[in-house]
């Protein structure tokens, strides 16, 4: 009976030390996660879920001496699909529901990673969209912007021509790349959590740095005398 006693004692006190190093054990690892490596682990989550981006203000306009605008800029928004589905009925479903919108989009299984499914929506589609994009991450509203000029040769051959770069514009001829700095103006930084789906979650986004837009540039030439050198 004495040793049934002493074999007893000998367990709950094994039991007992093991509980002991199992309390301290997460007492530590609580500690350690909540206060001592807490900064690390935030820095670590936030690397996954905050993004910066830049943005880029509207580039400015070129006028002749008299105030006529001869190039500006245009922004439209393009309903892209990412990823689409290679079923043929999966695409037809998806395409019934954005058609209820936007009913001249189109969708056809493709290996493509972006395909355009309608260009140019208005803003009063992108509203009605919301609630779609919320549900279908791969739907994705694309903003573009394209410049214009006046439609006569001898003022486009003197204006230049402008690329995207990064999802700005850059002037690479003509008055566009001589006054290129002035007209892009400088570029805005904002941050912005995103979920799972890496789309961005309502009420996170906040201006880090303003942007500054393009200047005009003004031309001390008349848009009658552009036209009348080029004829010569």
């Amino acid at each position: 009976m004495t040793q049934k006693v002493d074999n007893f004692k000998t367990r709950a006190s094994i039991l007992l030390i093991i509980l002991a190093i199992w309390t301290f054990v997460t007492i530590c690892a609580s500690f350690y996660f909540s206060v001592a490596a807490r900064e690390k682990y935030l820095a670590m989550g936030n690397k996954i879920a905050v993004r910066y981006g830049e943005y880029y203000p509207g580039r400015g306009r070129i006028l002749d001496k008299n105030g006529v605008v001869l190039a500006w800029t245009e922004k439209y928004f393009d309903l892209c699909m990412l990823s689409t589905p290679q079923d043929d009925q999966l695409c037809k479903i998806i395409l019934a529901q954005i058609q209820k919108v936007v009913p001249d989009a189109t969708l056809e299984p493709s290996k493509d990673a972006i395909v355009l499914m309608k260009r140019n929506i208005s803003p009063h589609q992108i509203v009605k969209l919301e609630e779609l994009l919320a549900t279908l991450p791969e739907l994705k509203v694309i903003p573009r912007e394209e410049r214009k000029i006046v439609d006569y040769q001898e003022v486009k051959s003197l204006i230049g021509n402008i690329t995207i770069y990064n999802g700005q514009c850059r002037g690479i001829s003509g008055i566009e790349s001589k006054f290129n700095y002035s007209l892009s103006g400088k570029s805005g930084l904002y941050e912005v959590m995103l979920d799972r789906h890496k789309n961005w979650i309502p009420g996170t986004w906040k201006l880090k740095r303003k942007a500054v837009p393009g200047k005009d540039i003004q031309l001390d030439i008349a848009l009658s005398e552009i036209r009348q050198k080029g004829a010569k």
